[in-house]
């Protein structure tokens, strides 16, 4: 009879040091993110967000740089400890304006780009700066900001008296206006809305913006709609009022149009969502990208205001497209020399082109100079140099899925790999369920150490199956009413691939996901006991009483067909906890302590109905997290958990003894 390991729920309470000899985590966790691209007015200077990780003060910390997209030189423009976000050029491109919370709240700040100190323009007792934008005459700013705790708040919060009543006392975002010079700024809107984002008018006398009823995210998804305000007689009126989402608005450069995201007044749970556009009187409302099924995102007008430039899903690749605005023709840029994914992107003026962060599996993100009519290239920054020929190789596979379904997928290759030798398997399954894995460099995914994999010797398939993104939206909502079952013969039709080819062992695979991956994790094991090991994060594992504890349960109502006390058969029929008693696979099970879109409830139920069967499993839960593991050092510390799992399961190596230390992680088991 299988000998299984001994039952146990670690808690854990702080993120322990790497062993000497496990995988070099340290390392994936230098690599940097870049975003947040914008071109001073002439196109002179670059300013964007460099993201690192600081394990020391267990934080994410940002800082603005600068690059000069003529000389390809980029350099450091900000080093704040506590994180700066948001450039915005003045309009005589003189100053940058950021928001930082060095000093407490977010506030605004400005900063030459020939470097020198920043100083703070904003210095609010009680409100933390948002969105901001500048007037367009260089006079002051407009920006977003949550009401602030009264003092009867503030006194049963510091007294620990005060009981917390649920989805009551909400605070909404507002707008305000705030003058160079001035001490407090002037609230613009009052009621019962939260500003969603804004716009302000090239000639700085009115404002567009998207409002939804609450600041709960079922009103932000399904019930937003676009306003305009007036600077001169501080009126508010509607522009476009209808069921669903409107939000997003951005003017053209000469006012006479407002581009917006929006659902079409289809206030259903999957509706589409395409790119509007509409006269700031309310007239010539339309719909400019209703041919385009996939979503949009970072829209940026053109100059001359007769194209949008926008970024989307193509399969695995991320492009950057061009739209017509007059005839609605939508179509690629270019290749981008065969970077694959664009991230942040901003236009250099007139026929100058974007500055835009690109990467592709083997190169990773850097800021690039690239021509909008052809695949000029030029690297601006050299922010994650020492990762340049350090990727494993990854390989772009397409294979029929069971009902003709064509189906795309990622594998990551080891060191060294060798043609004829069999290689141990990891599959790992994204979230959403309507995400995907793209052609991008990723040395770490959320939880899961690709690159560390790679380096042990495992061959790592990631899968976008039915219901995935930037395939159209009849693959994208193909897995409706149907979880687990075409989702999962997708991702089964992948490792049978792989195993026929000669790649994958079927003696050693295991498989992983988070959220719908770790829905999707939980599923398998249930199925199917070829996987020696799983590891699942922040999983749904009974959908029916998922209905009650997530914060997004609408989405739930499109994919089932309604709520679970009318359709009790479709949401138990797709939950991974009926079928607990088929499971034989050991289970590493991880959770967020405060996640809210997967309450830890879900954990708990799967955790102990698989000790209740005698499989093998393992809780883990870390505390403060939402629905993904935010703290670096609890991240890390989730990565090498995975790594030594699989290992331990899928290749017999045992996890190396840690000694213990102070402020090492504290582990109590409970029988």
């Amino acid at each position: 009879m299988r000998r299984f390991a001994s039952i146990c729920l670690s808690i854990i309470v702080f993120a322990v040091a790497l062993a000497a000899d496990g995988p070099d985590l340290d390392r994936l966790m230098k690599y940097r993110n870049l975003g947040s691209v914008q071109v001073s007015p002439g196109g002179k200077f670059v300013a964007f967000v460099v993201t690192a990780i600081d394990l020391e003060e267990n934080a994410n910390n940002s800082d603005l740089w600068l690059a000069n997209p003529d000389s390809g030189e980029s350099f450091q423009l900000t080093r704040s400890p506590k994180g700066d976000s948001q450039p915005r050029w003045s309009p005589d491109g003189k100053e940058i304006a950021f928001t930082s919370s060095r000093n407490g709240r977010p506030q605004i700040f400005l900063i030459s780009p020939f470097g020198g100190e920043a100083r703070q323009v904003t210095k609010f007792k009680k409100l933390g700066v948002g969105q901001f934008r500048w007037l367009p005459d260089g006079s002051g700013f407009v920006f977003t900001a949550r009401d602030p705790r009264t003092p009867e708040e503030d006194k049963a919060r510091k007294d620990k008296r005060d009981a917390i009543e649920f989805q009551q006392n909400l605070k909404y975002s507002r707008l305000y206006l705030f003058k160079m010079g001035e001490k407090e700024p002037e609230k613009l809107t009052e009621g019962d809305f939260h500003v969603t984002g804004f716009s302000v008018s090239p000639d700085g006398k009115s404002i567009a913006f998207s409002s939804a009823p609450t600041p709960l995210i079922n009103d932000l998804r399904s019930k937003s709609d676009l306003k305009l305000f007036d600077l001169e007689s501080r009126e508010i009126r509607e522009l476009v009022t209808r069921p669903g989402a409107d939000g997003g608005p951005v003017f053209s450069p000469d006012g006479k149009w407002v581009a917006f995201s929006s659902n079409g007044g289809d206030d259903a749970p999957l509706a589409d969502t395409n790119l509007w556009v509409v006269k700031p009187d309310g007239g010539g409302l339309r719909n400019i990208s209703k041919n385009f099924e996939e979503g949009i995102g970072g829209v940026r007008w053109s100059p001359a205001g007769d194209a949008i430039y926008f970024t989307a899903s193509q399969g695995v690749f991320r492009r950057l497209y061009r739209l017509d605005v007059a005839g609605g023709k939508i179509e690629a840029v270019n290749q981008h020399d065969g970077r694959a994914v664009s991230g942040s992107f901003d236009l250099i003026g007139t026929g100058g082109g974007a500055a835009i962060v690109l990467s592709d599996a083997h190169s990773p993100a850097e800021l690039y100079r690239a021509g909008l009519a052809q695949s000029n290239l030029v690297k601006l920054s050299e922010i994650n140099s020492s990762f340049e020929d350090t990727a494993p190789a990854t390989e772009i596979i397409r294979y029929p899925g069971k009902d003709g379904l064509e189906i795309e997928a990622l594998v990551i290759k080891p060191k060294d790999f060798k043609e004829g030798t069999r290689y141990p398997l990891l599959l790992v399954i994204h979230g959403g369920p309507a995400g995907a894995f793209t052609y991008s460099f990723g040395p770490r995914r959320g939880a899961y150490p690709l690159h560390a994999f790679a380096e042990q010797g495992y061959v790592t398939l990631m899968v976008n199956p039915r219901g995935s993104t930037g395939y159209g939206k009849k693959f994208r909502l193909a897995n409706v009413k149907d979880w687990g079952y075409g989702d999962f013969n997708d991702l089964m039709a992948g490792v049978d691939k792989l195993v026929a080819d000669g790649v994958a062992d079927p003696e050693r695979m295991g498989v992983m996901g988070w959220s719908y991956g770790g829905y999707m994790t939980s599923w398998v094991v249930t199925q199917t006991n070829r996987f020696k090991a799983a590891s699942t994060g922040a999983s749904l594992n009974n959908m029916v009483s998922m209905y009650g504890n997530t914060d997004i349960y609408p989405i739930l109502d499109g994919y089932f067909g309604g709520p679970p006390w009318e359709e009790t058969e479709t949401y138990w029929r797709s939950s991974a906890l009926r079928f607990v008693k088929n499971v034989k696979t050991p289970l590493l099970i991880q959770h967020g302590e405060q996640d809210r879109r997967v309450r830890i409830s879900q954990a708990e139920e799967y955790y102990t109905a698989l000790k209740t069967v005698g499989v093998p499993v393992e809780l883990v839960i870390y505390p403060r997290q939402p629905h993904g593991v935010r703290e670096p050092r609890l991240a890390r510390m989730a990565m090498e958990r995975n790594f030594h799992w699989f290992n331990k399961w899928v290749l017999g190596i045992e996890p190396p003894k840690k000694e213990k230390k102070k402020g090492d992680a504290k582990e109590s088991g409970m029988e």
